[in-house]
């Protein structure tokens, strides 16, 4: 089995790189599953219908998604009535945000079964309370220990983090993930039968700061602002992913590799 797991997709630009590559990747490189993280495919900001519809016409098979997930209200709607979207597992269950929508789903695809699962740190700043994401997945383990295939989005801040979830987990899940910060990194790995990369990168616009314009990001870290909007940038894209290829009689991962795409 071939899986695509999509980067932050990043407002319109993201959403354009996908819907102008998605087709034409699945073909050549003959993907059976694709896995996007949307969670600012909005404007920056989670994920409405009309959006969600466009990346599943698209060919997205499941959107995970991220701390920007409850940004807007209409959102609760989209995890409540659609089934190919998952929101950060790890949310205090008394909160009106574990109410709406699903941490963890199972995908079945050529008689293998595909638990995937979305999780996030702690350190990221959300608009509900988060949950320790270590403890959770291993509760989710011992609840659901046979799934065939178990890929990870962890949606963390820190590089440390998200190696660390790597160790606590290796051998354990077929993948684990990494999302939120934007960058690609090049550590791309199978560690004890877990495929894994720190972050599978963006797709937004390629000039900018995580897809966002540059100036008031800038203006903030000179001290000019104390906060900074995430304005969507415009321009030419990028398109990042990686691939992960999973034996079919062991369900092991056997390669993973990034896989990017420029518009000029």
């Amino acid at each position: 089995m071939r899986i695509l797991f999509i980067g932050d997709i990043f407002a319109k630009a993201g959403r354009k790189a996908v819907t102008e590559n998605l087709a034409k990747i699945v073909q050549k490189e003959k993907i059976d599953l694709t896995i996007a993280n949307a969670e600012n495919a909005t404007h920056g900001r989670s994920l409405s219908q009309d959006h969600y519809n466009e990346l599943i016409k698209a060919g997205v098979d499941m959107i995970t998604m991220g701390n920007h997930t409850w940004d807007t209200t209409a959102v609760y709607d989209v995890l409540s009535k659609n089934k190919k979207i998952i929101r950060p597992l790890n949310v205090d269950p008394k909160t009106k945000e574990a109410k709406s929508g699903f941490g963890s789903i199972v995908y079945s695809i050529r008689k293998k079964h595909v638990r995937i699962t979305n999780l996030m740190s702690m350190q990221c700043s959300a608009r509900t309370t988060i949950t320790n994401p270590f403890l959770v997945l291993e509760e989710l383990l011992k609840a659901y220990p046979k799934d065939d295939i178990h890929i990870v989005d962890f949606h963390a801040e820190t590089t440390s983090e998200k190696n660390a979830m790597l160790m606590a987990f290796a051998g354990r899940v077929s993948a684990i993930i990494g999302t939120h910060t934007h960058v690609q990194t090049a550590d791309e790995k199978i560690y004890k039968g877990t495929a894994f990369i720190t972050d599978a990168g963006m797709c937004g616009a390629k000039e900018s700061i995580i897809g966002a314009k540059p100036q008031e990001i800038v203006d903030m870290f000179e001290g000019k602002l104390e906060r900074f909007h995430l304005e969507p940038a415009k321009g030419d894209y990028q398109f990042n992913s990686v691939i992960i290829d999973i034996d079919n009689k062991t369900n092991k991962p056997k390669k993973i590799w990034r896989y990017n795409i420029n518009n000029n």
